[in-house]
């Protein structure tokens, strides 16, 4: 694997973290603080939720794919 690759996966499982922060965060706001949050999002924004799934599906995928065993 390149070192551009490593690095990728370095900064995509950072990424990951965070979104798994920004999730726990936005789930701790009140039913009416989560509808502000997502009334003023851009249209094309999905919630952390939602972006917390797909960063760790595509986290995931990578490590499978590229035959990274993950040990924490």
């Amino acid at each position: 694997m390149t070192i551009e690759m490593e690095n990728f996966l370095y900064e995509l499982k950072k990424q990951a973290g965070q979104t798994h922060v920004l999730k726990d965060t936005y789930e701790s706001l009140t039913p009416d603080e989560q509808d502000k949050v997502s009334n003023l999002a851009p249209s094309s924004q999905p919630m952390p939720p939602e972006q917390h799934k797909t960063i760790f599906e595509w986290y995931e995928q990578m490590q499978k794919k590229l035959g990274i065993i993950n040990k924490t």
